[in-house]
């Protein structure tokens, strides 16, 4: 597939993923640092960002699985939406704004569904966001390839 012909993929990817509603706007800013000076910042930042909310996620269900401590759930849930804030990741955002909210409210059922819901939705966002890397990395081994020939 040519250089082009992968552009327009993930552009076409990354407008369906934005109309889902799974990336919003902020991923464009994203994707408008990536130059040539760093042409695999795209990449580099989705696959920091998932080391980062697999870690944060996998300490969130050990956190709701013991004694609830409301203060850690809600400083996790917290950065959990942050950075998926920065990568444009909106209703993985919003699960986590609503997580936050239960853990202020000390209500442990809620929490418990709602850790549920923030894995479904980091499923959905991972499952986009390798999408989009596996594209990206194309693009680069193809500029790569032009380069040297």
């Amino acid at each position: 597939m040519a250089g082009e012909d992968l552009n327009q993929k993930l552009n076409e990817l990354i407008s369906s993923l934005q109309k889902k509603g799974i990336l919003d706007d902020y991923f464009d800013q994203v994707k408008g640092l990536q130059d040539e000076k760093s042409p695999q910042f795209v990449k580099n930042t989705i696959t920091t960002y998932l080391c980062g909310a697999e870690d944060t996620i996998a300490e969130l269900t050990e956190t709701l699985e013991l004694a609830v401590n409301y203060q850690r759930v809600n400083y996790l849930a917290d950065k959990l939406k942050g950075s998926s804030m920065c990568v444009g990741g909106s209703q993985m955002a919003d699960v986590c704004a609503e997580l936050c909210d239960a853990s202020e409210a000390n209500h442990r059922e809620a929490c418990k569904e709602l850790c549920g819901v923030v894995k479904r939705e980091y499923s959905t966002l991972k499952d986009s966001l390798n999408k989009i890397v596996k594209l990206e990395q194309a693009i680069y081994d193809e500029r790569t390839k032009e380069t040297n020939e």
